[in-house]
């Protein structure tokens, strides 16, 4: 069955879907023209040696910064002034509470409790084996995979509390607040009214959210994370709130985990293929649970929305 509510038409939903690309990449180049005229006076005024340094991943405090700056110009400015400008029915969205705020404590608590389940998926999407005539596409894929966790180790590897405060607010808040504005706020609901349907809206959003990382070893894990988000907004009546603290949730889990044990989490994170598989009992009772409250949290919404 085709499950709709009130989308607007299709045209106008691709139209506002490619809008909101370009909306992200204005706004992207004039974040990376920012980033560069805010790193130079600690490059002498040398552009190119600021952006130079970037590449080089040796100063942690200027790329946090550098990504940070680039969050809020590609996934909060710029998506918020398109939707000023272009598409006003996200500007009251974001003036929407959850129906119920036991909403918020629940998506917190349910993104929580995947957790176990994600890390079996990601496990197996490392392990996957591609077939001899695709080798050099495996090999692209691992040494691209091997690059971005060494990265990623370096930035989170932080030598101080102001340092790791920092990285929180980036890589937990911006990021959290961002995407959910730019993938919940506006592209489900641009796939959705293109489809006409809410569950294609979500699952392509989830799709085009995994996608972006450019990261197939980690693809699966992302798209389980787009689904679970999606249903959250939907379920809350179509709150952003619950969906962003969710997302918040999971990337400061992550960072707070690195900062309090770096001795097991770097090494793993700078080899993404020696991780082990979660016990398997775990991964079953935290997805039974996690199943459980996600049904109790759609179930607030439904009761009260027949209210």
């Amino acid at each position: 069955m085709i499950e709709h509510t009130n989308q607007p038409s299709q045209l106008s939903s691709l139209i506002k879907l490619l809008g909101i690309f370009v909306a992200i990449l204005c706004f992207t180049l004039i974040g990376q023209a920012a980033v560069v005229a805010l790193l130079a006076p600690l490059h002498n005024y040398d552009a190119m040696d600021a952006i130079n340094s970037l590449q080089r991943f040796d100063n942690r405090f200027e790329l946090l910064l550098a990504q940070g700056i680039s969050a809020i110009f590609t996934f909060i400015l710029g998506p918020l002034a398109f939707g000023w400008k272009f598409d006003r029915s996200f500007i009251k969205q974001l003036r929407r509470p959850s129906i119920d705020k036991q909403q918020y404590l629940l998506a917190i608590i349910i993104m929580a409790i995947f957790l176990p389940l994600g890390g079996l998926i990601l496990y197996w999407n490392q392990n996957i084996q591609f077939p001899e005539s695709m080798s050099a596409l495996e090999g692209w894929f691992k040494s691209k995979e091997i690059h971005l966790a060494e990265v990623t180790a370096y930035i989170v590897d932080f030598d101080s509390f102001w340092e790791f405060l920092f990285g929180l607010v980036v890589i937990a808040l911006l990021a959290g607040i961002g995407e959910e504005i730019v993938f919940r706020g506006f592209i489900q609901r641009y796939f959705e009214g293109i489809f006409q349907n809410v569950h294609a809206g979500i699952w392509l959003s989830a799709f085009f959210f995994s996608f972006i990382h450019l990261q197939f070893y980690g693809f699966f894990v992302r798209l389980l994370m787009g689904v679970l988000l999606g249903y959250l907004f939907l379920w809350s009546g179509r709150s952003l709130y619950p969906c962003i603290l969710a997302h918040i949730t999971n990337n400061a889990i992550t960072v707070i985990s690195v900062y309090l044990n770096k001795e097991e989490y770097l090494p793993e994170m700078r080899d993404p293929f020696s991780a082990e598989a979660p016990e398997w009992y775990i991964v079953a009772i935290f997805t039974v649970l996690a199943f459980g409250l996600l049904y109790y949290y759609k179930n607030i919404g439904s009761k009260l929305r027949n209210t």
